[in-house]
């Protein structure tokens, strides 16, 4: 009996590390993507000298030298340059 339930504790615990690898990968994953959108946006503000220009249906606006504006968010952020 106390095999079984040592058995079932050990796969409780692997299924929740692996539940929280899966779902912080997407969150790191996500916030990879947001970077890259905003640095896109920013290229292509800076290349065409349009006011605003939307990527992956978020809008972006120039906020200055190596800065966009999200209008979604309404923040400013800073892209590496």
């Amino acid at each position: 009996m106390m095999e079984s339930f040592m058995a079932i504790m050990i796969a409780t615990i692997a299924v929740s590390c692996l539940y929280l690898t899966v779902a912080e990968n997407q969150k790191n994953g996500r916030e990879i993507e947001l970077k890259t959108d905003r640095a896109y946006a920013y290229h292509v503000l800076t290349e065409s000298n349009l006011d605003q220009v939307m990527v992956h249906d978020r809008i972006y606006e120039k906020a200055g030298h190596n800065y966009v504006y999200d209008r979604d968010a309404k923040q400013k952020f800073a892209v590496a340059g």
